[in-house]
């Protein structure tokens, strides 16, 4: 099943190799704040909206509702033009993406400082918490969904559902075992994958929504 799609800052990334990924690219440990606002063309000189790539641009409006919604965990429409556009965009940035860094260590940005180890057993675990400048932004309750996620260069069934919170909530979750859109196979992710996380988050304050986005390599079990 192709879990809900959207959203404009898609990932871009790349990196170096450091124990704790703080200092890594904005291309390897991306995101955005978005907003009602359609995103200003950059062709008329204006300066594209946080979190929106300048040649991609995409309309808060735009987003498929359930993403925005993400209450019933249900998919949108995979046929419709803003959800295979924008599932279109994921595939063609995690393809041209190496993940030459670790899934170890703090990853700090501002919208979410996400915090990754993997256990002896072989699961990828991460702890999701937003910065202060997301809570403000957001509203004190907010939705986190994880709309793509990708394996290797192909997408799987993303391992996170919608979660509804309080804002200082840890939005954890993990992965070990996947399965490819489509049911075209699966198994469990091995030492050296490159996976890829987005993550969308819908404020309780109208109109306000980010997103975060990180590509690494996984690393042995017991790395932190």
């Amino acid at each position: 099943m192709l879990v809900s799609a959207a959203t404009a800052g898609l990932l871009v990334i790349a990196g170096a190799v450091p124990a704790a990924a703080a200092d890594v690219s904005d291309d390897a440990n991306g995101g955005g704040f978005l907003t009602a606002a359609t995103v200003p063309d950059p062709a008329d000189g204006s300066a594209p909206e946080a979190g929106v790539a300048p040649d991609d641009p995409v309309a808060f409006d735009d987003i498929a509702p359930e993403v925005l919604d993400g209450s019933d965990g249900s998919a949108p429409d995979a046929s419709a033009p803003d959800v295979e556009a924008a599932a279109d965009r994921a595939a063609a940035v995690h393809a041209r993406t190496p993940a030459n860094t670790m899934c170890t260590g703090t990853w700090t940005h501002p919208v979410s400082t996400v915090q990754f180890q993997r256990a002896s057993g072989g699961t990828l675990a991460w702890s999701f918490k937003l910065s202060n400048a997301a809570k403000s932004a957001l509203g004190p309750v907010v939705t986190v969904t994880m709309p793509f996620s990708y394996v290797n260069g192909k997408a799987i069934n993303p391992p996170y559902h919608p979660h509804t919170e309080p804002n200082w909530y840890n939005y954890h979750g993990s992965l070990n075992r996947f399965q490819f859109i489509g049911g075209s196979g699966g198994g469990s992710i091995r030492t050296g994958d490159k996976v890829t996380f987005y993550w969308f988050l819908k404020g309780s304050k109208p109109n306000t929504a980010a997103d975060r986005y990180i590509t690494c390599q996984v690393p042995r079990p017991g790395s932190a």
